[in-house]
């Protein structure tokens, strides 16, 4: 059906105007033509009080919106008046009240991706606007963007928008298995319940006594884990779930690449910069750090900023800015990041003073320094700038780390590096190869080989796995073929020792000299540190295992059988060294860090009882018995099948 829809410019005088928003108005087009639009309109209230004549769909518009409604009343009818930024204009839709559809969501949702590419210092500004929307269009009272760190250990509040605001900044972050977002990261699949008020696992009280009933919780999905979760919530207790879950399963896919497009762009873009500002000599890393913490504070409308390494190296913006905090055992060390008073938590080390986040600066897998970024104010929410500013930066500190000369460099690049934990990636000569070439045949086959490592796969093998459909007497010839592209690859150089061999009975793949391969080094890392007598070397070792633990065995491949024997081995490897490193941790009274761990382990492998026994002894330790009841809680649910 046509659309009341009036053109503007940017000054608010109409360019253009549909036949149906005329005959609304009872106008021709040439009186209407180049007058304010507001004049033309004249809405009101309910009332009866003029509402156009101060326009607030404009003014939040020159506020920096790409986005804004209002309800009014134009000649008797009760009208929705909207309102959005155009390259040339402003469009201007006057319509019937009504719950926006799934097409305006998604033309929101594209609108909103393009603005914060555009402009990022309006990032959370357009979040909230469209997580408005998306509220609005579901029928709901709250709806919360929750952003996973990098490293995906956490979930953190990022956007929110809702009637009692103050309820929902009770907690803005959970680790992975806790409370209903990090339940759902693990979990993959949506939550609703028409009970808050009954259920343990939702551990913001203030939610439940500000009437809240009905929750939703979606994830966002990226092939590489989840990047997020959005939740809806609403006091009716009858409120129909089934329009909300079909609308977020239509939205949630676009928002998790959308969100990951931007963050990732912006990287980019921050990165180059920092490139063109300097050759990166050690002399000028200090200005590097410098432009990284005022491109902090910019982003997040922080004040002061500061960079301090493990070796008391500081740079501050303002340069006379100090903290004095020389803790070795603040959980930032170990990756996790704090906010102090912003998020709610007091800082056991340091003197409250201006609320302020603290962040691991994380160079090639290792937390190098912490970075503090300092507010006037607290944020609202609390959190919304501790994941966007983990992702922004996760590039551009990696200038920081040891660089060689070019002859080093060139003696150090392995011939062949593959990182087979998480999905496929590999670098033939220092270059990376694309993602999307790990789904052709020849890579697929190298895949494979490195699910079956060191055993020969015979040609019928082989094409039963890669062609379960394929004629056998064809098998043998288009295996060949297959075999003969893959070494083309991965063995360019002729006088290099062969890697995939030909041998009796079918073909056998092993690595030769000059190659990196991360499953080989997990496992070197987990015999070392089982041969270890020293405690804290076996503990250094253990987590330097696991950090190489960035996911499943080849977890591009979810649903091929050929991976599940090693999926499962190196899987069971993972949760026995954490396991151990649990035990030294909380030997050693580093109970936040086996906390953080045993969660971690549970998002590895949800079906270890011992686990939830681990994690629910750590938080009854730390006098959080409610916590741990919930826990146990869910163990009970596993045992039962649930």
């Amino acid at each position: 059906m046509p659309l009341k829809r009036i053109r503007l410019d940017r000054n608010g005088r109409i360019v253009q105007a549909s036949e149906r928003a005329l005959a609304l108005l009872g106008l021709e087009p040439e009186a209407a033509v180049g007058r304010y639009c507001w004049d033309v309109v004249r809405g009101t209230d309910d009332f009866g009080r003029p509402v156009c004549t101060r326009c607030p769909v404009l003014a939040r518009l020159r506020g920096g919106a790409y986005e804004a409604e209002v309800r009014l009343r134009v000649r008797g009818q009760r009208l929705r008046c909207q309102a959005i930024v155009q390259d040339s204009g402003v469009q201007v839709v006057l319509d019937e009240r009504r719950r926006p559809k799934l097409g305006e969501v998604l033309f929101s949702l594209s609108w909103a991706t393009q603005r914060m590419v555009d402009e990022p210092m309006r990032f959370f500004q357009t979040a909230e606007l469209f997580l408005g929307k998306l509220r609005r269009a579901a029928g709901m009272d709250a709806a919360e963007l929750f952003l996973a760190d990098p490293e995906h250990k956490y979930l953190i509040l990022t956007a929110l928008e809702a009637e009692n605001r103050s309820a929902f900044l009770e907690r803005p972050w959970f680790a992975l298995g806790e409370g209903y977002p990090g339940i759902v990261a693990v979990d993959r699949s949506p939550l609703v319940t028409h009970r808050l008020d009954e259920d343990e696992r939702y551990l913001r009280l203030k939610v439940k006594e500000a009437g809240y009933r009905t929750y939703l919780v979606f994830p966002l999905e990226l092939p590489q884990g989840v990047i997020g979760v959005l939740n809806l919530a609403s006091k009716d207790p009858n409120a129909d779930e089934s329009a909300a879950l079909e609308l977020l399963e239509a939205v949630a896919p676009v928002v998790a690449a959308g969100v990951y497009s931007v963050l990732t762009s912006m990287g980019e873009r921050q990165l180059l910069a920092l490139l063109r500002q300097s050759k990166l000599s050690d002399q000028d890393n200090d200005a590097v750090i410098e432009s990284l913490l005022r491109s902090a504070m910019a982003f997040s409308g922080a004040k002061a900023a500061q960079y301090k390494d493990r070796s008391g190296r500081r740079v501050a913006v303002p340069a006379q800015l100090t903290v004095n905090c020389d803790r070795e055992d603040c959980p930032v060390w170990i990756g996790e990041p704090y906010a102090v008073r912003a998020g709610g938590r007091p800082c056991p080390w340091v003197e409250e003073g201006r609320p302020r986040y603290c962040l691991p600066v994380v160079v090639q897998g290792e937390v190098v320094a912490v970075e503090s970024i300092f507010f006037s104010r607290v944020p609202r929410p609390q959190t919304r700038a501790m994941a966007p500013l983990l992702w922004l930066q996760r590039m551009a500190w990696q200038l920081l780390g040891p660089r060689a000369t070019a002859a080093e460099d060139a003696a150090a690049v392995p011939r062949l590096e593959v990182r087979a934990l998480g999905a496929l990636s590999v670098r033939l000569q220092g270059e990376a190869l694309p993602p999307q070439r790990f789904q052709t045949l020849p890579w697929r086959l190298f895949k494979l080989f490195l699910a079956h490592p060191e055993r020969v796969q015979t040609p019928e093998e082989i094409a039963e796995a890669l062609w379960p459909d394929l004629d056998p007497a064809y098998a043998a010839r288009r295996v060949a073929r297959v075999v003969h592209e893959l070494r083309k690859q991965i063995e360019p150089d002729a006088g290099a020792p062969r890697m995939l061999r030909s041998v009796e009975g079918g073909y056998l793949f092993r690595f030769t000299e000059g190659y990196a391969y991360d499953v080989e080094r997990f496992e070197a890392l987990i015999r070392e540190a089982d041969a270890q007598n020293d405690e804290g070397q076996a503990l250094a070792g253990y987590l330097a295992a696991l950090d190489l633990f960035r996911g499943e065995f080849l977890a591009d491949e979810p649903y091929a059988d050929w991976v599940e024997a090693e999926r499962a081995y190196l899987r069971a490897l993972a949760v026995r060294a954490g396991e151990r490193a649990g035990e030294l941790l909380e030997a050693m009274g580093q109970e936040k860090a086996s906390l953080s761990l045993y969660r971690r382990l549970i998002a590895i492998d949800p079906s270890d009882p011992y686990l939830y026994d681990r994690l629910a002894a750590v938080l009854r330790s730390m006098g959080l018995e409610a916590r741990a009841r919930e826990i146990e809680l869910r163990k009970q649910a596993l045992l039962a099948g649930e």
